[in-house]
């Protein structure tokens, strides 16, 4: 996974109201995601549990292969801050539409 632009606001409402639930994002790697967590709609920050990503990082280097930035954020899990939370999409929506954005989201 190479280092990824900013989403930007407008991408991630249509993703959301096209229901393309799970979804990460941030630049240059992912560090939010838009999913539905125990009943609610939320924006969460993506965290890296730093003893499975040390873990992770020596399996690969032990079987030869390469560990870069993109390997240890493919590992954010979505338990960091809730930056938005609904109990519907139009909620959420809504929410997205008036929240401050990120410029690397």
């Amino acid at each position: 996974m190479a280092p990824l632009p900013p989403l930007g606001r407008a991408r991630a409402l249509q993703l959301v109201r096209d229901g393309a639930l799970p979804f990460m994002f941030g630049s240059p790697h992912p560090r939010v995601a838009v999913l539905l967590q125990d009943g609610v709609y939320r924006i969460r920050g993506l965290v890296v549990d730093p003893g499975e990503a040390q873990a992770s990082r020596d399996r690969a280097l032990a079987a030869g292969q390469s560990w870069m930035a993109e390997h240890y954020h493919a590992l954010g899990a979505p338990t960091g801050a809730i930056h938005a939370e609904a109990s519907s999409i139009p909620e959420l929506v809504a929410a997205m539409e008036t929240m401050p954005w990120p410029d690397d989201w």
